[in-house]
């Protein structure tokens, strides 16, 4: 894992390449937000277990690097659950349900996420101990009238990155002997709500992230300041109906990022200059973040129409598009057997081919599945969105020693 490597050349491209493979400690398995790892997903269809949250859950689930610990968020705060389904920690928030999805640096022994109540939390990733807050601030514009956060940290060093419903993205040292007062190293306004989870630039350069504002903004990582901003056909001036509410997605092969909108478009920029090099039409919102194929050819993203979309990267044409049946909140996980995982409202979690998009199985969850599924040993965390919501480990059974 990279929490403490430094930052130069060769070194930055070796990292995140490793990053992007290692396990899934952060929401879509690495900083480029791509949803692929190389572990590989469930071979067999089967509930090991199931770990009861008492509440809805959206929140993606995250795992430790080693694979002991599952770390997932709801309205009874943070839970850590071990690989058999134990009980390990509970984190209570104040207020509020917990849907950002937890970010793990292994090395600083720290996982941080968001709550409902407006506070970005770290805290031991084995017994789950405060080691500290950071408050954000109301809204600036919406409804809402009670702070929140939604997105989910990228963890980049000792960096985390994570939008708050004050429109501001916080650049926050995770390292628990920084000082409190010191503990934000910058913060950019965007004014509207950012429920969207930042993603970074394969060089750490730019951060990227969605608003409420209509736009996906490009901020240089170094002091927090704007490099270009991209606005899509959305619904500007709502902050109930987020536009941007996709996380990006970047491609480790030529840089490009990829992010959805409420103009019910998949959109492809140069991730340098935002620049527009094509748009995808689906028939309804996308909510979802993309996936992206290990080899950049391939971009995967799902929709409130049902479908999942198969786009070729360089031209942004439909490659194949599969009906689920019922709306797509979750985003497709790619594994490294070629299997893309993917929830949806009926309940199920699916499994296709992601070279042609053939149904390989579908596992009933029992209820909607709206958070991504976490890959991490042969097996797909998943969370429910029903009012005694689970968090569900399928996977083949385990051969009896």
């Amino acid at each position: 894992m990279v929490c403490d490597l430094a930052r130069n050349g060769m070194l930055v491209a070796l990292v995140a390449a490793a990053a992007a493979q290692d396990g899934w400690s952060m929401f879509r398995g690495s900083t480029f937000r791509d949803g692929n790892t190389r572990e590989v997903g469930p071979s067999g269809n089967g509930t090991l277990w199931r770990f009861l949250l008492r509440d809805r859950s959206s929140a993606p689930p995250s795992v430790h690097p080693d694979g002991s610990i599952v770390y997932v968020g709801g309205k009874q705060g943070l839970y850590g659950v071990s690989r058999d389904g134990g009980f390990v920690f509970r984190v209570p928030v104040n207020k509020g349900v917990i849907n950002s999805s937890p970010a793990v640096c292994a090395e600083r022994r720290i996982v941080v996420f968001g709550g409902g109540d407006g506070v970005v939390y770290g805290v031991d990733a084995r017994s789950g101990a405060v080691r500290w807050r950071v408050a954000t601030g109301k809204p600036q514009k919406g409804s809402r009238s009670a702070p929140y956060v939604y997105s989910s940290p990228v963890l980049d060093g000792d960096v985390a990155y994570v939008g708050a419903s004050d429109g501001l993205l916080y650049a926050l040292d995770v390292d628990p002997a920084v000082a409190d007062g010191a503990r934000v190293r910058w913060t950019f306004d965007a004014v509207e709500p950012l429920w969207s989870s930042p993603a970074l630039s394969a060089d750490r350069a730019l951060v990227y992230v969605g608003g409420c504002d209509n736009e996906l903004h490009a901020v240089h990582a170094a002091n927090g300041t704007a490099a270009w901003a991209y606005e899509t056909g959305g619904f500007p001036d709502d902050a109930d109906d987020p536009d941007v509410d996709s996380s990006p997605a970047v491609s480790r092969g030529d840089g490009t990022v990829y992010v959805g909108s409420f103009d019910n478009r998949l959109h492809a920029l140069d991730g340098r200059t935002g620049l527009v090099k094509w748009t995808y039409a689906t028939s309804d919102d996308v909510i979802s973040s993309p996936a992206v194929a290990f080899d950049g050819s391939l971009v995967y993203v799902t929709s409130l129409d049902g479908f999942v979309h198969a786009v070729d990267a360089p031209s942004g044409r439909a490659v194949w598009k599969v009906d689920l049946g019922a709306p797509v909140y979750s985003e497709p996980a790619l594994d490294g057997a070629g299997a893309l995982l993917v929830g949806a409202d009926d309940g199920r979690l699916h499994a296709l081919d992601a070279a042609s998009g053939a149904h390989r199985w579908a596992h009933a969850i029992g209820d909607a599945v709206r958070g991504e599924p976490a890959i991490f040993g042969g097996r797909a965390y998943v969370a429910t969105l029903n009012d005694d919501a689970f968090l569900h480990c399928v996977g083949a059974p385990e051969p009896r020693a």
